[in-house]
């Protein structure tokens, strides 16, 4: 048996990345027998944009994993070096992190399972009608009917995949996601700091790991993909900014698909979703994990008032807006500024000489939730 048949949960979270491990271990702590499960089987690598925004940082530190984070060895990066066309600039930036999200992920569950939740890897989770769930593992099967289901299972999740109220509305104009791992800094990249690289078919960014490898993740326009395929687009970016045949970056790309997508509902009944399976748009390097940490932070309150019989579906989306919804607004006229990259060129020529540029630069970064 995957479980044993005598278990009960107050709380099953779907999803063992870094939302999905902060809720666990809180709702363990509350008091909640917590499960905690996950359809890969741990360690695994994670490719995605390998930075965490300030705002994420604090709010794993104000929900006890500090530890955690620190033995994982991040590298912090204080400067985001910008390309676009043949002009560049380079500000300072607070404090992000660069992190490794195989190791980050295993650190975290393990943080989760000490403050008493249950982890279950290689596991399938559906979320049914009366918000049960149905875990499938090792072709054993079971449905349990925890007090609430935390759904963090990512972009590519299907656990609502029998939820139409939950369905996917996806931007199909929207930039496409890409990002690989690899061994050696690429070629135009700076050794300290972010760097990112914008012309018409998207952007690429790139940051160092504690380890010596380098982690790389691209939005691509899509027309670009579909011609071009995600390496040929990376490779029109790069030459855009004085880089042709820039053959020393990656081969093999992880996709991820349109990047702006958001939900019909973010919660309904017992059921809360948190991190990228609530909604995404196309982040700053380093938001979209932490937009995901700091929703989860605030899980418990929420349990509380659904343990009590309260429908919360409309306080979960507004929290969400008001937290979130200036954030994403930032991040939408930035990103849409680097897909234009002659305005974005003009910009940095004129803003380098600036003296109010760092102190801007700092502004757009997200230090607080």
């Amino acid at each position: 048996m995957i479980l044993d048949p005598a278990s009960d949960w107050d709380a099953v979270v779907i999803g063992a990345g870094p939302a999905g491990s902060v809720a666990a271990s809180l709702l363990a702590r509350s008091g909640r027998r917590t499960l905690l499960v996950e359809r890969a089987t741990f360690p695994r690598t994670k490719v995605c944009g390998g930075c965490l925004a300030p705002a994420g940082v604090e709010a794993l530190g104000n929900a006890g994993f500090a530890a955690a984070l620190d033995s994982i060895e991040p590298r912090a990066l204080d400067t985001l070096h910008l390309h676009a066309r043949l002009a560049s600039a380079s500000y300072p930036i607070d404090r992000y992190l660069s992190i490794e999200r195989g190791r980050m992920d295993q650190a975290f569950v393990d943080h989760a399972v000490e403050s008493g939740a249950r982890h279950l890897g290689g596991c399938r989770a559906r979320v049914r009608a009366d918000d049960s769930v149905l875990l499938e593992s090792e072709g054993d099967a079971r449905v349990v009917h925890p007090g609430v289901v935390v759904v963090a299972d990512g972009l590519a999740g299907n656990s609502l995949a029998d939820r139409e109220d939950f369905a996917w509305r996806i931007d199909e104009s929207s930039p496409m996601g890409a990002g690989a791992i690899v061994d050696r800094a690429p070629r135009g990249s700076h050794p300290e700091g972010i760097t990112m690289r914008c012309g018409r078919d998207g952007y690429v960014g790139s940051s160092p790991l504690s380890d010596g490898r380098w982690v790389v993740a691209a939005a691509l326009d899509p027309r670009s993909v579909r011609s071009l395929g995600a390496r040929g687009a990376v490779g029109s970016v790069l030459a855009e900014t004085g880089l042709p045949d820039a053959d020393d970056h990656p081969t093999a790309w992880k996709a991820v698909g349109h990047l702006t997508r958001r939900r019909a509902r973010r919660c309904a009944g017992r059921v809360l979703l948190v991190g990228d399976a609530a909604g995404y748009v196309e982040p700053l390097t380093g938001e979209g994990m932490s937009w995901g940490i700091c929703r989860a932070a605030g899980i418990v309150p929420f349990a509380d008032r659904i343990d009590r019989g309260e429908d919360v579906s409309g306080d979960w989306s507004r929290s969400a807006d008001r937290m979130l919804g200036p954030r994403r607004l930032v991040c939408r006229g930035i990103c849409g500024m680097a897909r234009r990259p002659r305005l974005l060129a003009a910009t940095l020529r004129v803003s380098r000489h600036l003296p109010l540029a760092g102190w801007a630069s700092r502004r757009l970064c997200w230090s607080g939730a």
